[in-house]
């Protein structure tokens, strides 16, 4: 459900997976129909009897959630959503507890996950060649133009769009590729004179891990350049692995060794290759319920970061972050 621009890539990755088949697309936008590969829905109950879906993928904005997933609900269906799942942490708790006490799969499209350069960072830590991660560095400095036609309109306009729809990708990578979940945030966020964006865009946050690991974090979507500047060091007890570019550019060194090795990653194509990989975790865990509640509950690990940044923020003290 959801046609709009994540839709458009979803239908693409549906119809080209040797597992899937798409049967059916729905959008309150009937001027969308027109575009659709398949039958074009304008109301999810319609769709859902017409097709007879295994499943549902929801593409839509973070808002009013709960009347969706009762449709799917209704149907037995799991459900594939769209990051965020939410922009309110207390109402992504009802989502959560709504899915699992139906016995029904809400997996949460953190496609990040899935990046080349996410499970080689993966394979270096475990590889024990730079030795154990430390403290880390996260920079993701961005003038992003939300007016641009291929970008969803809501960000615009909605409190903390950064945290929820960007940030959330970076601290589920921080949490996923070292292991451990948060334990306490001290965060600064506020928005810039020239920023076209209603609420804060800009974020500065110190992470205490449980694993002791710390992560100074810095993520703008107003910067005032309009070249990206990203970089993502982790010190470790016997080097350093440096992410020079958002999606490539990754590399390391030993402390003896002057020299920067670059770690070659495979082909990738940007927002497909990633979306299949999820496509396929999806299908892969939907088919074993063994682990359904908690992996149902971890994405709320990732969004108490969000939540414990704007109490932070808001009174100026560090936050403890509860663990789910």
């Amino acid at each position: 459900m959801g046609y709009g621009p994540r839709g458009k890539i979803w239908s693409k990755v549906v119809n080209k997976n040797k597992q899937t088949i798409l049967v059916g697309i729905c959008d309150i936008n009937q001027n969308l129909k027109k575009k659709s590969p398949v039958k074009f829905y304008s109301k999810l109950d319609n769709a859902i009897l017409d097709t007879n879906p295994d499943a549902v993928i929801l593409s839509t904005p973070p808002f009013n959630r709960m009347k969706d997933l009762k449709v799917c609900a209704k149907y037995k269906l799991s459900v594939l959503v769209e990051k965020p799942l939410t922009v309110n942490f207390n109402e992504a708790k009802k989502l959560i507890t709504f899915m699992t006490r139906k016995k029904l799969l809400l997996f949460v499209g953190l496609n990040f996950r899935y990046l080349p350069t996410t499970l080689e960072k993966i394979k270096l830590i475990n590889s024990s060649k730079v030795g154990k991660p430390i403290f880390s560095k996260f920079i993701y400095e961005r003038w992003r133009d939300g007016r641009l036609e291929r970008l969803n309109k809501y960000p615009l306009f909605m409190k903390h769009p950064m945290l929820w729809e960007q940030s959330i990708h970076h601290f589920d990578l921080i949490r996923f590729i070292f292991k451990s979940n948060i334990k306490s945030v001290f965060a600064k966020t506020f928005n810039p004179p020239w920023s076209m964006y209603k609420h804060h865009t800009n974020v500065n946050a110190i992470f205490e891990l449980r694993n002791g690991m710390i992560v100074n974090y810095v993520g703008n979507w107003q910067s005032n350049s309009k070249t990206l500047n990203f970089e993502w060091r982790t010190d470790c007890t016997k080097g350093i692995i440096i992410q020079k570019e958002q999606f490539k550019n990754l590399n390391y060194r030993t402390l003896e060794n002057k020299k920067i090795t670059n770690i070659k990653l495979k082909k990738f194509r940007m927002w497909l290759d990633d979306a299949e990989a999820l496509l396929n975790d999806f299908i892969k865990v939907e088919k074993n319920s063994k682990n359904l509640i908690k992996i149902n509950k971890d994405h709320l690990n990732s969004l108490s970061i969000v939540e414990a940044c704007i109490a932070s923020a808001k009174t100026g003290k560090k936050i403890s972050v509860k663990n789910y």
